[in-house]
């Protein structure tokens, strides 16, 4: 058979993007051969953005958990995924073996950039086996698009156009799932758990940047609900500056020891950075409630939610018992937060955010995937 030429060279490794490939293309080979694809498996989608290498070999950042949850929306609806090296070069070879097969092509916007300028990447008269531009889309975890052609091309992990002002934003609204990861993820009962705070801070500069929602907050008020802990690197940006009185720190934790400090605590406490972290889902999966700092409104209307920039735009709209909208240096609508959070937790121990399900993510990436973007392109020439 045609797919003994394309092997698994390591079937029980789940953590080389390289088998993922092999995997995929053995079977896409073997259907055609035999005539048994189904209508996903001939749509290809090629996965260029490094992120898409970092999520198969384990990296965590907020860009990394995104691209894993997009492969595993692809794989579970039947689509042929493959992945790139994450340079423009291995991204026109991987093109070249399946041109009229290829729905889309996710990368970053910076490669796109250097591919729409480079004649030996990009589609033109001179090159007709180069790559569409309207095939490609730029992975782009901020704000603004990232992409020659616009919003459109500018894939998004939140509903920017709905946080940043409807039609001024025209970013692609592709989103995440942590639905599987969540699954995995210990909950403890309410009741079970200490008067825990975890504070989410990876780096103890967050604490002295511009950024720092609560300094006014002392975190050692003798009548404090919680006992305040976290896990941060002692960063140059802090150096002699020292912890917070009032918060343990417990040093840089992995994966593992994260969730599990979380999953022990009753209230996720914001103070400004990171932005759009997408640990706060994961708490909230875990049953633990969020305190989202609101660093900007509008003074004339400050429960104004739309005029609001908080540290997690994509929590903004969510209310108690799940996330507690707090106004940056309000001391006394912080202590109410945190002291209802670690009262009340969150009944039915899990919340997914409802556009954060596998079937919502699945949803969006279907219409992108079948969107006829060839028509749209042309559209914007005429």
């Amino acid at each position: 058979m045609l797919s003994s030429f394309w092997p698994v060279t390591q079937p029980n490794r789940t953590d080389v993007y390289e088998d993922e490939n092999s995997r995929t293309m053995h079977r896409l080979i073997e259907c055609v051969a035999d005539g048994t694809c189904t209508e996903r498996q001939t749509h290809v989608v090629i996965l260029a953005s490094w992120h898409f290498k970092g999520s198969v070999e384990g990296q965590v950042s907020g860009e990394d958990i995104w691209a894993r949850s997009v492969l595993l929306a692809l794989q579970e609806m039947g689509y042929s995924a493959i992945i790139t090296a994450g340079t423009n070069e291995d991204l026109v070879h991987t093109y070249h073996l399946f041109p009229d097969l290829v729905k889309v092509i996710i990368a970053e916007g910076w490669d796109i950039n250097m591919c729409n300028k480079d004649p030996s990447c990009i589609r033109s008269e001179s090159n007709p086996l180069g790559v569409p531009l309207w095939k490609l889309f730029a992975f782009h975890f901020w704000g603004g698009h990232a992409h020659p052609l616009g919003g459109p091309w500018t894939l998004s992990p939140e509903n920017f156009p709905l946080l940043m002002g409807g039609d001024s934003v025209n970013n692609t609204y592709l989103g995440y799932s942590i639905e599987r990861a969540c699954e995995k993820l210990p909950v403890v009962a309410h009741a079970q758990r200490p008067s825990q705070a975890y504070v989410l801070a990876k780096h103890l500069s967050y604490f002295y940047d511009h950024n720092f929602a609560w300094k006014d907050v002392a975190f050692d008020d003798g009548g404090s609900p919680a006992r305040f802990v976290a896990g941060m690197i002692e960063d140059a940006d802090a150096a002699g500056k020292g912890v917070p009185a009032g918060v343990a720190n417990h040093g840089r934790l992995n994966k593992t020891a994260f969730y599990s400090e979380l999953a022990r605590s009753r209230v996720l406490v914001g103070i400004g950075s990171p932005l759009l972290s997408p640990s706060p889902y994961d708490a909230l999966c875990m049953g633990v409630p969020f305190v989202n700092p609101i660093k900007e409104w509008d003074a004339a209307n400050p429960k104004d939610r739309e005029a609001w920039l908080t540290q997690h735009d994509g929590l903004k709209y969510e209310n108690p018992p799940h996330v507690y909208n707090v106004h940056a240096n309000d001391v006394t609508g912080f202590w109410g937060a945190v002291k209802q959070a670690i009262e009340i937790g969150i009944e039915g121990d899990r919340y997914i955010v409802p556009n954060m399900t596998m079937d919502a993510l699945k949803t969006r990436l279907t219409r992108i995937i079948e969107t006829d973007w060839e028509g749209r392109a042309k559209a914007l020439s005429t």
